[in-house]
């Protein structure tokens, strides 16, 4: 069955192909601002996260501009309307309603699991680290190019990959202690609202018209 995640995903993916693999045309802006505006409220921060993952793609556009000039810019144009459109779409995404939109789309039950005890882990270690920065901070820390600071930095990063494997395995032995057989049950979705099958019926058309005119 068809939920409001997995909705996102099947838009996602739709989008992005034919963004990636059409003709660049005019009509791949509709369906972009009909998710900026179902975010309007995050707009600004959407637009942020867009200009700093613009840092590393600029670096890959130059270095395509000095082979074709044409295919710079239409990499540039085509990476931004995909990245721009994923970010709205997951802005408020903690990650694990991707787990259960895959496992909505019927997705094998071990890859949605281990999707959401990565995503888990990934959480922890965000926490950890800004834990671990706040502590550097409040004693005083200061970064510089010095042997001490990079002796600090080691040192954090081989604590932190520790209580990662720490982690994984405790998880482990608390999942099979549970009698944890592969498949993650997830609580109902929240009911899917009608700017959203907009936008679905919207990619749709796109789709079919980029198909077959």
């Amino acid at each position: 069955m068809i939920n409001k995640e997995s909705l996102k995903l099947i838009n996602t993916f739709l989008f992005s192909f034919m963004v990636a693999f059409s003709k660049l045309n005019i009509i791949f802006i509709l369906p972009l601002l009909t998710i900026l505006f179902i975010e309007k409220d995050y707009f600004f921060k959407i637009l942020k996260k867009l200009f700093l993952l613009n840092l590393f793609i600029i670096i890959l556009v130059i270095f395509v501009y000095f082979q074709n000039k044409t295919e710079a810019l239409e990499l540039f144009i085509r990476t931004n309307i995909i990245l721009l459109f994923t970010i709205s779409i997951f802005y408020k995404s903690q990650g694990y309603d991707i787990a259960r939109g895959l496992d909505s789309l019927k997705f094998p039950s071990k890859i949605v699991s281990v999707l959401y005890f990565t995503i888990s882990l990934i959480k922890y270690v965000q926490i950890d680290l800004k834990n671990t920065k706040n502590t550097l901070k409040s004693r005083g820390f200061i970064p510089n190019t010095s042997i001490f600071t990079y002796q600090t930095y080691g040192n954090i990063f081989a604590m932190i990959f520790i209580k990662i494997l720490k982690k994984s395995e405790d998880i482990k032995i608390s999942m099979c202690a549970r009698g944890f057989k592969d498949k993650i049950f997830f609580l109902p979705s929240d009911k899917i609202k009608n700017t959203e099958i907009f936008l679905f019926v919207l990619i749709i058309i796109e789709v079919f018209y980029e198909l077959f005119y």
